[in-house]
């Protein structure tokens, strides 16, 4: 039984690392990282002279991390109509890039599953 899941686990991580080098997974990461950039561009731009939690580039790249992961920590949020419709953007942008990831990933779980059976 560990011996089984020891290559499936081999099979997994050989196939997680390849993956890195596969053209979707280089578009995706390329693609969440422009897109947090310009958002948090964007929501410095709209917010910085209104909401006293953004003060900086960083707190704006902070929030919209925050935002397109899910994770919304609260500490900081939009205050101006325009910087909470962009954060909706970014919700729904950030869900989309991340369950892109998630298909990804699971196709990776199969193929490892599919290399253990064969072995």
């Amino acid at each position: 039984m560990i011996r089984r899941h020891h290559k499936f686990m081999v099979g997994y991580t050989r196939n997680l690392l390849s993956s890195l080098k596969r053209p979707v997974m280089v578009y995706l990461v390329s693609l969440s990282f422009t897109a947090q950039f310009a958002f948090a561009g964007m929501i410095f731009a709209l917010e910085s002279a209104d909401n006293p939690n953004i003060n900086s580039f960083f707190d704006a790249l902070y929030f919209t991390v925050t935002v397109m992961t899910g994770v919304g920590l609260g500490d900081i949020s939009a205050v101006t109509v325009p910087g909470r419709a962009l954060s909706i953007a970014m919700m729904l942008c950030g869900t989309a890039i991340y369950v892109c990831f998630t298909a990804v990933l699971a196709s990776l779980i199969l193929e490892a599953g599919n290399e253990g059976n064969k072995l």
